[in-house]
């Protein structure tokens, strides 16, 4: 797989901003400065480089935009030193400044007549993984599928380790599967006999549970980025609008 492959497919373990990383920007200790910058940075170039394909030609112009941003604004200028939990979605700000660099870019390049400008408009895209949207929405789509690989991870070991594989890879079979490879899910009734439930009223209660230990479990990944109760509400509907799913009703931790 090539390094453009790479970065559009990437699955890497995504911990969603915990403020309390995000501090470590201003820590007196320059090293600590530094290892948080970098591994905030590290964490959000998928979003970030979803975003700058909408906002350039090819995916060589995407990654170049994307490593400018990084290098000049949010190390080189401390973009992250301006986060700060009681304003907002940090993800926001990161959004913001790249379009705002994008811009930048394409009047310098412009002015000085380079060959290669950044692009303004939005072009057919040959890579499938990206969706007819907008940066700001393809950098939100990328956000909240890694916060849902963070969760679906978590949801996983709970069930592993409560001794309910079975009830997991039920709910993988039937939701995340399909869902993942765009197919049809596979009938309630053949799941059940091929993971040894003996009816399928049985395997529909189970897929229940899981969805809402998940949904749970999505809500606690959300509120690590905010501390507000009411914005981290706000926060999981947004996700769960982006991941096209709706909370069951009555939501609980099982």
């Amino acid at each position: 797989m090539d390094l453009f492959s790479s970065l559009e497919r990437t699955t890497a373990d995504f911990q969603t901003t915990n403020w309390s990383i995000v501090g470590g920007l201003r820590a007196s200790d320059g090293q600590v400065r530094r290892q948080t910058a970098e591994w905030l940075a590290r964490e959000y170039w998928p979003p970030v480089y979803a975003s700058a394909r909408r906002l350039t030609k090819t995916r060589e112009e995407a990654a170049e935009l994307t490593q400018a941003f990084f290098a000049e604004v949010v190390l080189g200028r401390g973009l992250l030193d301006l986060a700060d939990e009681g304003k907002g979605r940090l993800r926001s700000l990161i959004c913001t400044a790249l379009r705002r660099f994008a811009v930048d870019q394409w009047r310098h390049n412009k002015a000085r007549g380079a060959g290669r400008v950044v692009p303004l408009n939005g072009l057919e895209r040959e890579d499938a993984l990206l969706q007819d949207s907008s940066p700001e929405e393809e950098f939100d789509r990328r956000w909240a599928l890694k916060v849902f690989e963070r969760a679906i991870k978590l949801c996983e070991r709970h069930y592993m380790s409560a001794g309910m594989a079975d009830h997991w890879r039920l709910f993988e079979d039937r939701i995340i599967h399909p869902a993942l490879r765009q197919c049809d899910a596979p009938p309630v009734a053949d799941l059940a006999k091929r993971h040894g439930f003996d009816s399928v009223r049985r395997a529909s209660a189970a897929l229940q549970t899981v969805k809402r230990k998940l949904t749970v479990t999505i809500r606690q990944v959300v509120a690590e980025t905010v501390t507000d109760l009411e914005q981290a509400e706000q926060e999981r509907a947004y996700l769960m609008k982006w991941l096209g799913m709706s909370a069951p009703t009555g939501a609980n931790d099982h």
